[in-house]
């Protein structure tokens, strides 16, 4: 995102769900914290809805390119080393904070329509799944990665770190079959 005062809105945002939750998250508040107007906000997110889906929005960028920076740095003879930093990542976005997740998916729980842009991500994953030699066994791979950060996000993450590494790394291993 090349807009600083979007940017600013969105860490923002974020930084004040993080603290105080969705319950008593703004716009007024998101306003005031990010040295604009009221106005100026809704000029750049026309209701509390939109900032939701720019925030959603944002994270799923921010995951994309995590993934992308990873996979330059992911073993360059394996032909799926995308899928390998799709997992690593996977396993770090579980551990972001939870007050943010947990915001977001009550956003979602509001208002459906903002799972769209989640949606269409995931549907972008499963067609470069696809493209796997076994994509079968990447979706499985995918499963059980969503597993991890939903157990996280539930209050039921009950895996020791070195479990969870372990787990990963098998991940891993396993995405070199596909």
């Amino acid at each position: 995102m090349t807009n600083p005062v979007k940017q600013k809105i969105l860490e923002v945002s974020n930084r004040l769900i993080m603290e105080e939750g969705l319950n008593s998250f703004t716009l007024e508040e998101v306003a005031k914290e990010a040295g604009i107007s009221k106005g100026g906000l809704l000029y750049h997110f026309p209701s509390k809805d939109a900032l939701m889906k720019g925030l959603i929005e944002n994270n799923l960028a921010l995951f994309e390119s995590k993934v992308a920076a990873g996979e330059n740095t992911t073993i360059s003879d394996f032909p799926n080393s995308w899928f390998i930093s799709y997992i690593r990542e996977q396993f770090n976005t579980a551990k972001i904070d939870y007050n943010t997740m947990s915001g977001i998916i009550a956003a979602f729980a509001l208002n459906q329509e903002l799972l769209q842009p989640v949606l269409e991500n995931r549907k972008q994953w499963f067609e470069k799944m696809n493209g796997l030699n076994d994509p079968i066994l990447g979706i499985i791979i995918s499963l059980a990665c969503d597993g991890i950060a939903s157990s996280f996000l539930l209050g039921i993450d009950v895996y020791p770190e070195d479990t969870k590494k372990a787990i990963m790394e098998r991940l891993m291993n396993l995405a070199k079959e596909c």
